[in-house]
């Protein structure tokens, strides 16, 4: 897994510098996050025999995902929040992403559900951030 991470850094490093923005590659980044998160709610889709190598083919891409995600987001930070207020920024965000972890560990969800939110809300991270792509593309 951590291999798989490794790579996703390496890729992430090797698409900035051939060009193309932080901001261009978390919208790939975030649509094959939710295409893997899909792929670990729905395995059974490749029958029962393969439900297991669609599973683990499915993390092993969300740890590419995720070594990607970790810079890309590092540098998109950097050029989105002033400096003075990105303490207080982080903080006031830290709140809902721990309000949706307590209620997802205390509600008893199934995994296949837990897969299927985390899918759904990706999809709709991969929507706003082509969206922001677009706003950035208008301002220059």
């Amino acid at each position: 897994f951590m291999l798989c991470c490794l790579l996703g850094t390496i890729s992430f490093s090797r698409f900035s510098r051939a060009g193309i923005s932080a901001s261009k590659c978390l919208v790939g980044i975030l649509a094959l996050a939710a295409l893997s998160c899909l792929a670990m709610a729905y395995p059974h889709i490749s029958g029962s025999r393969g439900a297991f190598c669609v599973q683990y083919w499915g993390m092993l891409t969300y740890e590419f995902v995720i070594g990607a995600y970790y810079p890309a987001m590092s540098v998109l930070k950097g050029q989105l929040v002033p400096e003075d207020q990105r303490a207080a920024i982080y903080n006031v965000f830290r709140l809902p992403l721990n309000l949706l972890v307590l209620i997802n560990l205390t509600a008893g969800f199934s995994t296949q559900f837990s897969f299927l939110a985390n899918a759904i809300l990706l999809i709709m991270a991969c929507i706003l951030q082509i969206r922001l792509v677009g706003r950035t593309a208008t301002m220059k």
